[in-house]
């Protein structure tokens, strides 16, 4: 007979995705799936009675914002441990989520063995982030660039779509300056074109 030590409950808006995940994870010798929430509101009532050692969280839910909601639970109830469990891995997602004091950020795509290594870890007190995790953050750090005032203000215009003589004018720069300018910044964030550029600082939100 299995000897359970660590409680887990789940929180996923799909039903499929919560059942796939609590018979995986009871697979384990030494993890427990006592319940599974569908919606927020249904995890916070119950956490006023009940609480798991892990509480595994997605991040985007219909109703209730799941970064809001680990800040709660990790406020009210410091004893237990929160892993994120998500499809985002963009760096300022995760970067707002391990802010809040999560314990742990696993990607969905990650295998079975990861996530109840991550359980292990964060009941045991360390802090888990999945390595498809640890390599985004790793590469978006390197990208933080240092910018000027004027650099930074013409990067805001070109991502408002801009032109360079408009920007010139905005800025009282001729526009010869303005290009200058442009390719520094294409080259400080290592992209060949305005259009990488762009994408780049609107996915990571740099600005």
């Amino acid at each position: 007979m299995k000897q359970y030590r660590i409680d887990v409950n789940i929180v996923d808006d799909h039903i499929m995705v919560c059942q796939g995940l609590a018979d995986a994870i009871n697979r384990s010798d030494n993890i427990r799936v006592s319940r599974t929430f569908n919606t927020i509101e249904a995890c916070r009532q119950t956490l006023q009675e009940r609480r798991p050692d892990v509480l595994l969280l997605d991040i985007s839910m219909p109703v209730g914002d799941g970064i809001d909601f680990c800040k709660e639970v990790i406020a009210a109830y410091p004893k237990m441990k929160v892993i994120a469990v998500t499809i985002h891995d963009e760096y300022s997602v995760i970067q707002r989520m391990l802010d809040t004091g999560v314990h742990g950020y696993v990607l969905k795509y990650s295998s079975v063995e990861q996530l109840t290594e991550a359980i292990i870890r964060v009941w045991q007190g360390e802090r888990y982030v999945c390595p498809e995790a640890q390599t985004i953050i790793s590469q978006s750090q390197q990208r933080v660039v240092a910018l000027t005032d004027v650099e930074r203000n013409i990067l805001r215009l070109i991502c408002d779509g801009l032109p360079n003589p408009q920007i010139a004018d905005r800025l009282s720069l001729s526009t010869e300056t303005v290009n200058w300018y442009r390719k520094r910044i294409l080259a400080k964030f290592g992209v060949s074109n305005t259009v990488n550029l762009v994408r780049l600082v609107l996915k990571e939100k740099l600005l």
